[in-house]
């Protein structure tokens, strides 16, 4: 068996694939669970989280409904951090759920 072309780094490789599929951005959306913390802050990040990606929709689970109100008149900063460096598809849309569970 021979190689042809020059060796691709693997994430390369896999960002071509992903591409091919179609699926880039649902993947590069799907990160926000991986950099939650990192791109909010650690103040934020303690009393919400991401809950799902409904399409270009983040829905976001927040403990308290005062953070709700917070965090929607923080929506276009927490877009911008959550987009910063992302390419594909970025998140367009934050909705905000309170969640029964929350301990926060």
């Amino acid at each position: 068996m021979s190689r042809r072309g020059t060796p691709r780094r693997l994430g390369d490789a896999l960002d071509a694939v992903l591409e091919r599929l179609g699926v880039a951005g649902v993947v590069e959306r799907h990160e926000v669970f991986g950099d939650w913390e990192e791109r909010v802050g650690l103040e934020i990040a303690r009393v919400a989280r991401p809950h799902r990606v409904d399409g270009d929709t983040l829905i976001v689970k927040v403990a308290h409904s005062a953070w709700i109100n917070e965090l929607s008149l923080r929506r276009n900063e927490l877009l911008e951090r959550l987009n910063a460096g992302r390419s594909r598809s970025p998140v367009k849309r934050l909705l905000f759920r309170l969640d029964p569970e929350a301990k926060g």
